[in-house]
């Protein structure tokens, strides 16, 4: 265990002073992509059987109790069920501009810290590009002062170039890969919204047809 823990720090150390920022990087952009995963499949999900419960009460227009399953739970979803709800009695277009104001703000909270990855899948190239730069810098270096005597000295710069912008496309794959999937879980989320809210204007519009007839 210890031989690895020391391989991987000789590597880090052979990749050149580019590698302390690219793991920097690494390590905030992993996080946010742990975190904003763990949002979304814990924190922002709505179990269908609970919307279904929701729409079930408004049909049978208990608004009180169908209000408040909505707010026990702080979701993207209950929270523009719950505006809706709380302007179901007012004209439709009130109803849904509430919903629509309410799921706007959502919107930023869905979002939330992804522009740190997008940033990070621009950067880490760059980062191991500068590392490539210093490492052939370092070789030619080598090479000027102890000309082809020095074979190990040279390649030691050589390696430092390859490890720097390995590690940087690795981390801007990882990224871009986890970027993508999290920008569609957000288009998910928002068409999601926007599904709910328009059966919830139907059931509303189908409740005043009842009244005329």
């Amino acid at each position: 265990m210890q031989h690895e823990y020391l391989g991987g720090f000789e590597f880090i150390s052979r990749g050149g002073f580019m590698m302390w920022p690219l793991l920097i990087a690494a390590l905030i952009s992993f996080s946010v992509i742990l975190e904003r995963l763990y949002s979304f499949h814990r924190r922002f999900m709505t179990p269908r059987s609970e919307v279904d419960q929701v729409f079930q009460l408004v049909k049978s227009k208990e608004l009180s109790k169908a209000d408040s399953s909505c707010k026990r739970h702080a979701t993207p979803v209950t929270a523009v069920l719950s505006a809706g709800i709380e302007h179901f009695d007012n004209p439709v277009a009130e109803m849904e501009l509430a919903m629509k104001n309410r799921a706007e703000e959502w919107v930023p909270v869905l979002e939330k810290r992804i522009e740190i990855i997008d940033t990070v899948i621009t950067a880490a190239p760059l980062m191991g590009l500068l590392g490539t730069i210093t490492g052939m810098m370092a070789s030619f270096r080598v090479l000027s002062e102890k000309g082809v005597n020095e074979p190990n000295a040279i390649t030691g710069g050589v390696a430092e170039a390859l490890i720097a912008t390995a590690t940087g496309l690795v981390i801007a794959l990882i990224c871009l890969v986890a970027y993508n999937y999290l920008s569609a879980r957000v288009k998910e989320f928002i068409y999601e919204i926007e599904s709910i809210a328009s059966r919830l204007v139907e059931i509303r519009m189908a409740t005043e047809r009842k009244k005329k007839g």
